[in-house]
């Protein structure tokens, strides 16, 4: 496995960049934040997700783009929370209430180890260390890409040797037509309830039903409008337990006709707008800026704060258990103009 380096990693080390898959489906992923990079489909002459030109810009990647994020994603309110009756003060970024996907050196900005490489598979692996960010724990992660045709397969595996907290998502935003607007966007979430959050993004405790509301995405909408209304950033709840792989999210481009199913294990999809996404022309991989609602970021995670509500989704990983997470997307032109659950 000769790959050589792209860039360095603020610790010195070697950024690594590949790229695997064929001619009908091409995903590009660096070691550093084990970030998907680029995904182009054939017939598409353009990126499918935001990403930056340059491997190094990955370092101050603020907006997470194409990041694993971890080892908890989302928020934990106050970056408190009790795990096996002790409680732990854990990593905020600078001036942030709350802790957000793992710290501020979180997943997203570790250098993973790339330990295996093939036409159309890559495994990047990492060791989150005891106390890293507060959290308690050794943990061992894995992260395996494989393209399958006209898909990109994504799983993660992670064990601990001390009870602690494991709640891994990809923070993929996706754009299908190029515009870098939602505009031609339709959207269709597997989800009946949604969490309310207050004005910093936390839960407030309970699932609220999406009938008569802004997040009801049972029916294949249009996305336009996102610009125009309070931002969304919430998670939907797919359901009360992992399960097995299932069908949960379906995006659009009326425009391209380029159809995106996403599947995943996960008991949430945290949905965001991208409302605070800027990157200049210069740096983007599109050659031109990033702006807010230039895609739409679809996460399949554990719900947000989940270890500080006793009725959530258990985000808790022992050292007897295994943590993984499926997460595939499947890409066609076949526009289903009728789709509902």
């Amino acid at each position: 496995m000769n790959v050589p380096p792209c860039a360095i990693a603020p610790d010195g080390s070697d950024i690594f960049s590949v790229t695997i898959g064929d001619d009908l489906l091409q995903a590009t992923v660096i070691s550093f934040g084990g970030c998907l990079q680029d995904l182009r489909l054939r017939n598409f002459d353009y990126p499918l997700v935001l990403g930056y030109a340059d491997a190094a810009d990955y370092i101050g990647n603020a907006s997470y783009l194409g990041a694993v994020v971890g080892r908890n994603a989302n928020r934990i309110a106050q970056g408190r929370c009790s795990i096996s009756g002790q409680k732990f003060y854990l990593t905020k970024a600078g001036n942030d209430r709350h802790q957000l996907h793992g710290g501020p050196k979180g997943s997203s900005f570790r250098n993973w180890q790339l330990v295996s490489l093939t036409t159309n598979q890559v495994v990047l692996q990492d060791r989150l260390p005891h106390g890293h960010m507060g959290y308690p724990g050794n943990l061992d992660v894995q992260i395996t890409y494989t393209i399958e045709q006209h898909v990109l397969d994504v799983q993660i595996e992670a064990r601990t040797d001390q009870t602690t907290l494991c709640n891994f998502a990809l923070h993929n935003y996706f754009n299908l037509d190029n515009s870098l607007t939602l505009t031609d966007h339709w959207l269709h979430v597997s989800a009946a309830t949604y969490l309310p959050t207050g004005i910093s993004g936390i839960p407030l405790g309970y699932e609220s039903s999406v009938c008569n509301t802004g997040y009801d995405y049972r029916h294949i909408k249009p996305v336009k409008h996102l610009a125009i209304q309070a931002p969304l950033d919430h998670n939907f709840c797919i359901t009360k337990t992992p399960s097995k792989l299932k069908a949960i999210a379906e995006l659009q481009s009326r425009s391209s006709g380029l159809n995106m199913k996403l599947f995943s294990t996960e008991a949430g999809l945290q949905v965001y707008d991208a409302a605070h996404v800027c990157v200049a022309a210069e740096k983007s991989l599109h050659g031109r800026s990033y702006s807010p609602f230039s895609g739409l970021a679809l996460e399949p995670q554990g719900w947000p704060n989940a270890v500080n509500e006793s009725e959530f989704p258990n985000s808790i990983l022992h050292p007897n258990k295994v943590y993984f997470q499926h997460t595939r997307y499947k890409f066609d032109t076949k526009v289903d103009e009728s789709l509902v659950i």
